[in-house]
């Protein structure tokens, strides 16, 4: 896997999603070629800004793979799904480029030139998908993955690797000096003890080894994982391997020395002052912005029901500082659990923000008395107020797509944004926002 805006994407995504770039700037550049109101494609380039046009409409229809989920996995679960979707694509494509034409002309590509590039790139793109499918089912060419010990955490993370071959990690099984009942029928089969590591590794031939059970190593093993690190062969932890596959920090099975003796969770200061400068400047033209949307949501509250239009409740902030949180009530709205699903009922929060009480991007913000009984019940669980809360975070959009989901995995997200607070963490989590927002 490969990070980007500090998210591990796999490298068979980023691949799908670059070489589809080039098909559709190749498909619509042929177009341009056979048009024949364009004259020369190289004076169309240089001088009609040729290329920034291309662009514009490959742009239009990544961004709509993008929304409708077709970068999530290389599998298809259905040809015909997968048609129907790429033509919702492109159909949404020629709206863009009919309302881009209002706005700047200069940007739009010729007609002639849209008509024939995109039922090309359409084809294209339907040929290269069934492709990449057949090359994505070779388990051949995946990183094969060998478990020392076994843990639940282990076959969690196996059962997920296997399930996304997009991953380009193939569990092959585990090594245990106890083969546990009913191993043979286990997705992760046991393919011996400790004993026969080398064996097994000759016949499997893994490019990892990942330490599922720390207490289950022996020190004189050291020597015999360094020849093996030396060889080429990957050695790593299995928390390592949680957080880069699942996007959060395996608090359940973290070990308390390496929290405790380093600021592991200590935000770096100049990443959280430039936050508190760009998130209350981004709030402030929201609102600026979202004004129509306000009113409107405010006059909804007013006519279709009684009592108050905004809700105050007491929040923990930075350090643990409460202060009082805004947001437009719901309850007994007319379409009050539409608000509630596009997250309208939060847009008073931006006032929030621009207070400096909260960020753009961040924890979600909890109620005093949750706090303290979490965090007498969850070790770490105070961590996550080293930064403060946000309108929306890394854990509220895998919350949202991955349904309800318990307080220890939500603090593992939380642990996981503030370990790698960064401007581009909270870039990539406005973009899952955005995508929750109209999916």
């Amino acid at each position: 896997m490969i990070r980007i805006l500090s998210v591990a994407i796999p490298a068979r995504i980023l691949t799908l999603v670059l070489t589809e770039t080039a098909i559709l700037f190749g498909c619509y550049f042929l177009a341009a070629w056979v048009d024949p109101d364009i004259a020369e494609i190289g004076a169309f380039v240089q001088f009609d800004a040729g290329f920034q046009r291309v662009a514009v409409v490959a742009g239009t229809i990544l961004l709509g793979l993008y929304f409708r989920n077709l970068y999530s996995q290389v599998r298809i679960p259905s040809r015909l799904e997968l048609i129907q979707e790429l033509i919702s694509v492109f159909g949404d494509a020629f709206i863009g480029q009919g309302l881009i034409h209002y706005v700047a002309r200069d940007l739009t590509i010729p007609t002639k030139m849209m008509l024939i590039g995109s039922p090309l790139a359409l084809l294209a793109l339907i040929a290269w998908r069934l492709l990449f499918d057949a090359a994505a089912r070779d388990d051949q060419s995946a990183r094969r993955l060998l478990f020392v010990g076994i843990s639940p955490t282990a076959r969690e993370l196996a059962a997920h690797l296997l399930a996304h071959p997009e991953l380009g990690v193939m569990p092959i099984g585990y090594l245990s000096d106890f083969a546990p009942a009913g191993a043979e029928a286990s997705p992760l089969p046991w393919l011996g003890g400790f004993s026969e590591l080398d064996s097994v590794i000759e016949e499997a031939q893994p490019g990892s080894l990942v330490i599922a059970r720390r207490e289950e190593v022996k020190p004189e093993w050291s020597q015999t994982f360094l020849e093996l690190d030396f060889g080429g062969i990957q050695i790593e932890d299995v928390s390592a391997l949680y957080e880069r596959t699942f996007g959060r920090i395996h608090a359940s099975g973290a070990w308390p020395p390496r929290f405790i003796f380093s600021d592991l969770f200590e935000p770096d200061p100049s990443t959280s002052r430039l936050q508190a400068i760009y998130s209350p400047i981004l709030a402030a033209l929201l609102l600026v912005v979202l004004l129509p949307v306000l009113l409107v949501v405010a006059l909804l509250i007013l006519v279709t029901s009684s009592g108050p239009i905004l809700l105050e409740g007491l929040r923990v902030g930075l350090d643990g500082v409460p202060f009082t949180l805004y947001s437009f009530r719901t309850a007994g709205v007319a379409g009050g659990e539409w608000l509630q699903r596009r997250g309208l009922h939060r847009l008073p929060q931006l006032w929030n923000v621009v207070k400096g009480q909260m960020l753009i991007v961040g924890p979600a913000p909890e109620r005093p008395e949750y706090v303290e009984e979490l965090s007498r019940l969850l070790p770490f669980y105070r961590q996550r107020y080293s930064v403060k809360p946000g309108l929306t975070g890394w854990e509220q959009v895998h919350r949202y797509g991955e349904g309800n989901v318990d307080t220890l995995r939500r603090l593992e997200y939380d642990l996981y944004y503030v370990k790698n607070l960064a401007p581009s963490l909270d870039s990539a989590v406005l973009m899952l926002a955005l995508k929750d927002l109209f999916v």
